[in-house]
């Protein structure tokens, strides 16, 4: 393996002298040279010995070397990543700019440069994936920041669930993560629970698809995995998503409570008791701990998926937030109401069921 020198942060004591200053002057001249009147070898000679002089001459000389080598494509890799590591001042243009630098040595300059180099690195025209995960790891907020509104940095899964995560505690990251190309329904179902009303509306309405492709392409295989001696679990949670119908037939039968209205009901009267929560979720067919989030979350939001998917009126959603014992004046319930107004059933069907499928996956991969 070829040996690379480590980048070094320490600068190096600046020696007076006016011949230095012209001699490094003409040498940055020769290594900005076009191809056509220096060839690779002798540029990067050129660079060597211009790199030795940067080492021990003054910020300005340095920065007004740095400012010339930023644009030139072929500039000597030594020399540019030279320049990439020194104070801010110098390297700001490099690290803004410079085409030369590779992944490796972007890496490099996150592990063992300051803030303000991580930052210019986040803002580049391009920035890779492997660079990314790197410059958003430490969770500083204004690398992170700059990395988000940054167009041109290209964001893995993985670190987008990082960036979900980290948006539960710096609620700034919600609307910045929205605008993000990358975001595809899991992660955006759980962004949902760090959001404000606005960013969940917009979940709810770019994310809460019609599930009747699903539907149709699927419609034999219920009864094909109904014969089956032993049902596949997996089978079963993706038949689950899919299925048209929200209320557990079996589950209204056998309660006591007969239907999820009357459930609803009680709950306006007695409160959200345990046996009613079980109760509740077993007829709307989904997880406890689900139902639980949602009783838990501030908003009205959830509630509202919940009431429309599973075909309730308004009034359900009333009894809900008596039940919880929450104000009608609250603005939390009003921004409840409007989602169940806007919501159809069958898009509130696939967010409710997406919610509870994510956290199941979640849940069987833990055990």
């Amino acid at each position: 393996m070829a040996y690379v020198e480590p980048l070094d942060l320490q600068p190096q004591q600046a020696l007076p002298g006016r011949t230095r200053t012209i001699l490094a002057r003409r040498l940055a001249d020769i290594v900005c040279l076009p191809s056509s009147r220096i060839g690779p070898q002798e540029r990067w000679i050129v660079g060597d010995l211009l790199h030795e002089i940067l080492r021990f001459s003054d910020v300005s000389l340095r920065r007004r070397v740095a400012l010339r080598l930023a644009d030139i494509l072929d500039a000597p890799s030594g020399l540019v990543r030279s320049l990439a590591i020194d104070t801010f001042e110098v390297a700001e243009p490099i690290l803004e700019r410079s085409q030369t630098l590779t992944d490796f040595d972007l890496l490099e300059v996150i592990r063992a440069g300051q803030l303000e180099h991580r930052i210019a690195i986040a803002k580049r025209d391009r920035v890779s994936e492997v660079v990314t995960a790197s410059l958003i790891k430490d969770g500083e907020f204004n690398v992170v920041t700059a990395v988000l509104r940054n167009a041109g940095a290209h964001i893995a899964p993985p670190t987008l669930d990082h960036l979900v995560t980290t948006a539960s505690d710096e609620a700034s990251f919600v609307p910045l993560i929205m605008k993000r190309a990358e975001l595809r329904p899991r992660a955006a179902m759980r962004l949902f629970w760090s959001a404000p009303h606005k960013d969940r509306l917009s979940i709810l309405e770019r994310f809460g698809v019609d599930r009747t492709l699903m539907i149709e392409a699927v419609d034999d295989v219920f009864a094909m995995a109904a014969h089956e001696a032993e049902p596949d679990p997996l089978v079963s949670r993706a038949l689950v998503f899919v299925d048209r119908r929200q209320r557990d037939r079996n589950a209204m039968a056998k309660s006591a409570y007969g239907t999820l209205e009357k459930v609803f009901e009680t709950m306006a009267r007695e409160g959200a008791t345990p046996d009613l929560i079980e109760a509740a979720s077993q007829i709307a067919s989904i997880s406890r701990p689900l139902l639980a989030r949602m009783f838990d979350d501030p908003g009205g939001e959830p509630l509202a998926v919940l009431v429309k998917a599973t075909g309730a009126d308004r009034e359900c959603l009333v009894q809900l937030w008596r039940a919880l014992g929450r104000p009608e004046t609250a603005p939390a319930f009003a921004e409840g109401m409007i989602v169940h107004d806007s919501l159809s059933v069958e898009r509130a069907q696939t967010i409710l069921r997406y919610w509870d499928w994510a956290n199941l996956g979640k849940r069987n991969q833990q055990g």
